[in-house]
């Protein structure tokens, strides 16, 4: 899958190895959930099946079921995998600078490289998500929210835009998700880390306008070529 960093790097020995009860049982989920990133990826929501997840984490059905109630439960549990690690990243990226253009620069920076680094990751988390029901639905709204809210808590000294730091926030969240969405439904996000300068004017832009933007822009190419 990828660079992505495996749970099967952990994976333990068959048989008998004394290791604890519980120990086999977080190997065991950490491996269906690689499955299920990987056959979702590969497959898409709809097509992709627990046998998949089975056979691609090397356990029974038994097993599988005394993890996961069924197919939903398990793409939901992966889900919120991937998506934590986006949003800890950019929740880090923030908190590490008190300047928004730097916080924006290494938040994209983050999340660009971890998207390419796993494109089957990237495919569950920002396509199929779309395909896996209400509750997916909810959980990425909740998302879209916290990083809302992210921009809009880093932004708040900046001169107020004409429709106010919240509603702009979402509207660069919800730009951002869908140029990714666009790139990554297209099987182009291994080429994601390419977007950063022309993603990062239009992140800051609506803050510190287009003139600064533009020359930060300028730098993030300039940055990529070196």
């Amino acid at each position: 899958m990828g660079a992505r960093i495996s749970r099967d790097q952990r994976k333990l020995p068959p048989g008998r190895h004394g290791i604890p009860a519980d120990q086999v049982a977080d190997d065991q989920r950490g491996r269906i959930l690689d499955a299920v990133v990987t056959a979702v990826g590969r497959r898409g929501y709809a097509d992709a099946t627990v046998e998949d997840f089975v056979s691609g984490a090397s356990v029974s059905r038994k097993t599988f079921y005394q993890h996961f109630a069924n197919k939903q439960v398990a793409f939901l549990a992966a889900f919120d995998d991937v998506a934590d690690r986006l949003v800890t990243a950019v929740h880090t990226a923030y908190s590490a600078h008190e300047d928004y253009v730097s916080s924006a620069r290494e938040a994209l920076e983050s999340t660009l490289r971890e998207l390419a680094a796993d494109p089957d990751a990237a495919v569950l988390g920002i396509v199929e998500v779309f395909a896996a029901g209400p509750e997916a639905l909810r959980r990425r709204g909740e998302i879209i929210r916290s990083l809302t809210e992210v921009i809009t808590e880093q932004t708040r000294n900046f001169p107020q835009t004409a429709l106010g730091a919240s509603f702009t926030a979402e509207t660069i969240v919800g730009a951002v998700l869908e140029v990714l969405y666009n790139r990554v439904r297209r099987g182009e996000a291994e080429q994601l880390p390419e977007l950063l300068p022309d993603l990062l004017f239009c992140v800051v832009a609506p803050f510190i306008g287009e003139d600064r933007a533009a020359e930060e822009r300028a730098k993030a190419q300039r940055i990529a070529t070196s």
